[in-house]
């Protein structure tokens, strides 16, 4: 069971990473359900899982899925179709609050679009070692095609149940670095594994520390409108977003008011602000880390994070 699960994670071939979702819901699953007789779980609680992680990469994080820009993967086409290609300020559990009609189309859509081949091909032809599916090949035997709807389930089997429980971390740890690998390859990210790992469950730390380092070294004056920023007002801003960075860094930090951090939100501020920064960096010292703020600047932007143009830097 361990040598097949890892030359699925580790050495099959992939034109997607629909396999390591799917492996990720079955160690999530296992996780999560306590033993019993037969395991049936349907398809739309399999799209409902391939819903919230695709999600979390596309909406949070800009992750481009692989080289093929002008045909995305149909799970990435869905959620760009009803939620847009902005990114989403909004928790996954906050966006879709409200929305049950939205949520129930897309898991509909997932289900019928990205699931049939993925299902049977996850495991070594005709070998039902982590569960039993209904798929059937199609004449050309190319292709699977989807069983009927009262057939719309997978049959975990005890053995690999028992086995994804007992060795959930382990297994969970050797898949996300599987993935992250997978994606790095059309990623200029920074903490690739982390925000695969964390799904958006990543908490954010209290920026006190570094709020008391900006005031202590300059005035208070927002960065980006230069108007001065009293006490009640003063926020910390990350020049470069926090979803892109995924870390709190001094070089990446500045003092801002409220109008301006609200405004700026998740998007970049315009390439003009570059040079404010670097000088400010270069006077305060942050640049002894060695971290060109320039070049994650234009990663950031290769990622599809959107610039904001009406936050000019005086």
């Amino acid at each position: 069971m361990q040598q097949l699960f890892n030359s699925i994670v580790s050495q099959s071939v992939k034109d997607n990473t629909y396999k390591f979702a799917l492996t990720k819901f079955l160690l999530d699953y296992s996780h999560e359900n306590q033993k019993v007789d037969v395991h049936q779980i349907s398809y739309d609680e399999i799209a409902e899982k391939f819903l919230e992680y695709y999600w979390f990469q596309e909406c949070k994080y800009k992750f481009k899925q692989d080289f093929k820009i002008e045909r995305l993967p149909k799970v990435i086409g869905i959620i760009r179709r009803y939620c847009g290609e902005n990114y989403i300020p909004e928790s996954y559990e906050e966006y879709f609050k409200g929305k049950v009609d939205l949520k129930r189309t897309m898991i509909k859509e997932i289900k019928s679009h990205c699931l049939q081949d993925v299902i049977p091909r996850l495991q070594p032809k005709n070998i039902f070692s982590f569960y039993r599916h209904f798929h059937t090949l199609s004449p050309t035997r190319k292709k699977f095609r989807l069983p009927s709807k009262n057939k719309r389930y997978i049959e975990i089997t005890e053995v690999a149940h028992q086995f994804f429980k007992e060795n959930y971390y382990v297994l969970s740890k050797l898949l996300i670095y599987e993935w992250a690998k997978f994606l790095e390859k059309t990623n200029f990210t920074p903490m690739l594994i982390a925000k695969i790992e964390g799904l958006g469950l990543h908490e954010r730390r209290s920026l006190t520390k570094y709020r008391n380092i900006l005031l202590k070294q300059m005035d208070t004056r927002c960065f980006y409108c230069d108007s001065i920023v009293y006490n009640n007002d003063i926020h910390i801003d990350h020049f470069i977003p926090w979803s892109y960075i995924y870390d709190d860094v001094i070089w990446n930090l500045v003092i801002s008011c409220s109008a301006c951090n609200l405004k700026k939100s998740d998007y970049l501020a315009p390439s003009t602000c570059l040079v404010k920064i670097e000088k400010r960096n270069e006077m305060y010292s942050f640049n002894e880390y060695g971290k060109d703020i320039k070049e994650y600047y234009e990663n950031c932007n290769k990622a599809g994070f959107l610039t904001i143009e009406d936050i000019k830097c005086s």
